[in-house]
């Protein structure tokens, strides 16, 4: 059994710090090229060079995206994306097009090709026509189920040696083919010839996640009479709850989580788990990594402990987490995950050392969410490993940049913490 490469996404410069502090074998990004996150080509022009460097300098590998569909008129922006990925010295292109594979052969052959989850591959002659067209690795498609992955696993043993493949193993379900959903297009105004606006070319504008309010319902019913559609209506008085007032939910998919399925995919001889959130926060990004890191190290120990990481991404989980179509039922959550427990936010990340501050530890943060100086419960630092130390109100105080009392913090300012604790580093959050 080999334990799968821990590919962790990068957003922008921030995630990507957080990436590499929370245990990434590699890091999957968007530049200059089309891709699938629109919002999150966070590293145009020479920022793909500096992230390059900085994954390097941390033992990392960097993929990079260009996994979208382009038309005719995007293909100006694919080679430009090719030559910023060659410049960078970027480990490998994610890719869903046959057009933009051509074009990476051409103009970037050094560049190993890994086949986007967006390609939709569920076969092993699609295995093979991208291994013939040069490509060394390919994510299954999200509509696999399980026995599809296992079979697709044995299939490469036997005819594809040495090629590798990539498993999406937690984070936002599609409830199209991945990528291939119009509804953005048909709901939100969008010119289907426009550049740019569509699922495929990276922006979603994600309506299987609209709240909606139930008006009228036509109810399709199959022929021998049972319900063809189901409505599930939510009333609730819940102040965190979508809308706070009753409300419809048609589509609305939870995310997939693979956790509980990870040694049974190391052993098939998966290559690589991926987790989804190129447009989420590095808050979001500290608590899953470090979760999903801390299951495949303590599987590749021979004590592999799924339940200690489920109980941390519990505090990342924004939707019911299933196992997809890994599951007889893909709607039933996954045993060992209670999301009727608090839920605890990270409330700020460390940025630096205090360059002002010589009396003692101290260390410039950056606020995530709302801060009281009279919170009894202290501060938990998230440190790498699932380590989770808790700091007495006594063990720290924050103060302001002019050396003022924090009586009250928000999102976005900036703080001064003093603290011994060394665990402390920049990069690391608390909650």
């Amino acid at each position: 059994m080999r334990i799968p490469e821990l590919l962790l996404p990068a957003g922008d410069m921030e995630s990507l710090a957080t990436a590499l502090v929370y245990g990434a074998d590699a890091v999957y990004l968007g530049a200059d090229g089309p891709n699938l996150r629109a919002r999150a080509a966070g590293f145009a022009g020479d920022g793909l060079g500096r992230a390059v460097s900085a994954a390097h300098a941390a033992g990392v590998r960097v993929y990079v995206c260009l996994n979208a569909t382009p038309r005719q008129q995007d293909l100006g922006l694919v080679r430009q994306g090719l030559d910023q990925a060659v410049e960078a010295r970027a480990d490998g292109l994610i890719i869903a097009d046959p057009g933009v594979a051509r074009l990476a052969a051409r103009h970037a052959p050094a560049l190993p090709i890994h086949v986007s989850t967006q390609a939709n591959t569920r076969n092993a002659e699609a295995l093979a026509f991208w291994r013939d067209f040069g490509a060394t690795r390919a994510n299954l498609a999200r509509e696999c189920a399980a026995r599809e992955v296992a079979a697709l696993c044995a299939a490469r043993d036997r005819d594809l040696p040495g090629f590798e493949l990539e498993v999406f193993a937690h984070g936002a379900q599609c409830m199209a083919f991945s990528g291939r959903c119009q509804l953005s297009v048909h709901m939100t105004g969008r010119a289907v010839d426009e550049p740019g606006r569509t699922a495929c070319m990276g922006a979603c504008a994600h309506p299987c996640r609209y709240e909606y309010r139930l008006r009228a319902v036509l109810e399709e019913r199959k022929r021998e009479g049972s319900d063809a559609w189901e409505v599930l209506e939510h009333r609730t008085s819940d102040p965190h709850a979508p809308g706070r007032e009753p409300w419809t939910q048609y589509l609305a998919p939870q995310d997939l989580c693979l956790l509980w399925h990870t040694r049974w995919l190391a052993k098939l001889g998966v290559d690589c788990l991926k987790i989804e959130g190129r447009t989420r926060s590095s808050a979001y990004l500290a608590v899953a990594g470090d979760a999903w890191r801390f299951a495949l190290n303590s599987l590749a120990a021979g004590n592999f402990q799924p339940r200690a990481a489920l109980a941390e991404l519990r505090h990342a989980a924004t939707r019911p987490l299933t196992g997809g179509l890994f599951g007889a039922d893909a709607r039933r959550t996954i045993p060992g995950l209670d999301l009727s427990a608090r839920r605890s936010l990270p409330l700020l990340r460390v940025l630096a050392p205090s360059e002002t501050i010589t009396s003692g530890p101290a260390w410039e943060v950056e606020l995530k969410g709302t801060f009281d100086p009279a919170r009894p419960e202290g501060l938990t630092l998230i440190l790498p490993g699932l380590a989770r130390p808790v700091l007495a109100p006594a063990d720290y105080r924050l103060e302001r940049p002019d050396g003022l009392p924090l009586a009250a913090g928000h999102p976005g300012q900036r703080a001064v913490l003093f603290c011994a604790h060394p665990g402390l580093r920049p990069g690391v959050f608390a909650r």
